[in-house]
């Protein structure tokens, strides 16, 4: 019993470690979320100002569409760069691709929420094959599904999906496990 209740230590450990490190990366791309969207929202309401720059250096050779183009094949079909480019009109991709990286950055933050609140339940509780745990679980595993659905197409969803769903499997099987020992005990 001895061993068991000094791997729970170790896994608490763990999780208060991993929550702290998962706060960082929250501060980071709550950032991004924020800097993302001031990026759109400048891009938005100075269109004028910056498409006669980028005019200016594309009639002189130093920018081309291909300077443009960022991220998978997701965000290349929701900006469409080459008409755009063609009528003269830069900044609305431009700010098209900042809102599109403030709402990815904004799904990362929120699947970190949850796995900081995850990893903080865990260091409270007594099992790591708990309701809430496994709860909070699948609600991330859909969360990060629909975005790789949305962001890189419906290959690595499934295959994402499937992983996730193998180690929600794993776990709820963990907690079925627990409840078979704690009523025997």
């Amino acid at each position: 019993m001895f061993g068991q209740n000094e791997r729970l230590e170790v896994m608490k450990t763990r999780c208060k470690t991993s929550a702290k490190v998962v706060s960082i990366f929250q501060i980071i791309t709550i950032v991004g979320v924020v800097l993302s969207f001031v990026g759109a929202v400048i891009c938005f309401t100075q269109q004028g100002m910056i498409n006669t720059h980028i005019a200016d250096a594309v009639k002189s050779g130093q920018v081309s569409v291909e300077n443009f183009r960022i991220g998978s094949g997701g965000v290349r079909f929701m900006i469409n760069y080459e008409n755009a480019f063609e009528a003269g009109n830069y900044a609305v991709p431009i700010a098209a691709t900042c809102a599109v990286s403030a709402v990815m950055c904004l799904i990362v933050t929120v699947v970190l929420t949850i796995f900081k609140s995850i990893f903080n339940s865990l260091v409270k509780e007594d099992t790591p094959f708990s309701d809430s745990v496994l709860g909070r679980l699948r609600t991330s595993f859909i969360i990060i599904t629909v975005a790789v659905f949305a962001f890189m197409g419906l290959g690595p969803a499934v295959v994402g999906a499937l992983l996730m769903w193998c180690i929600y499997s794993i776990l709820d099987y963990g907690k079925a496990l627990q409840a078979e020992i704690d009523e025997t005990l």
